[in-house]
């Protein structure tokens, strides 16, 4: 297996407490983890992360990509550009759109905002992971838009899941790789 994870806005990949629950889960199952870096100085985010993804996987072992908050955007992304391959995708609490942010925008950069694109309706066998006390992002407003097509597990956790414990965290996303690669 391999995890790739990809970081939220203001925050770097590998130094994300998410994804060392991640290595050290990967490492302990002799598997691979990678974080994807990217920044909103870049004019082409998209294009970055899919240099870094195609240098760094092997396609023929079992890919999850992991996005967390604007990382999520830019996961959905990426699997529309290889909707030909089969890659499990976790989204934890995913920036759909600005418009679901609770906190001031004007601090959001413009070009940033601008390389995000809204999920399309096809999106669909993902885990979604959404935190009910999110303070960064309207959780509701991503529920309504992927319920349909995808596993949403919700809890009582805030937008960077401190509060969700590692053995918890994991499991949630183990048990849906398992489920998804078995099919």
């Amino acid at each position: 297996m391999q995890y790739v994870y990809i970081h939220g806005f203001g925050t770097t990949g590998a130094g994300s407490n998410k994804f060392k629950k991640i290595l050290a889960h990967a490492t302990e199952n002799n598997a691979k983890a990678i974080a994807l870096e990217w920044n909103e100085h870049q004019p082409d985010i998209l294009e970055q992360l899919t240099l870094q993804l195609e240098s760094e996987i092997d396609w023929s072992e079992p890919i999850c990509l992991i996005g967390s908050s604007t990382g999520g955007n830019f996961t959905y992304q990426l699997l529309e550009q290889f909707a030909d391959k089969k890659i499990a995708f976790v989204l934890i609490n995913p920036l759909l759109n600005v418009e679901q942010r609770k906190i001031d925008n004007y601090n959001f950069p413009m070009l940033l905002a601008n390389q995000l694109k809204n999920p399309s309706e096809d999106l669909a066998n993902g885990l979604i992971i959404l935190g009910e006390n999110d303070e960064v992002l309207d959780y509701n407003y991503t529920y309504q838009r992927l319920h349909k097509n995808n596993r949403i597990i919700t809890g009582k956790w805030n937008h960077t899941l401190s509060n969700l414990e590692t053995a918890c965290f994991i499991e949630l996303i183990q048990s849906f790789i398992e489920n998804n690669f078995n099919k």
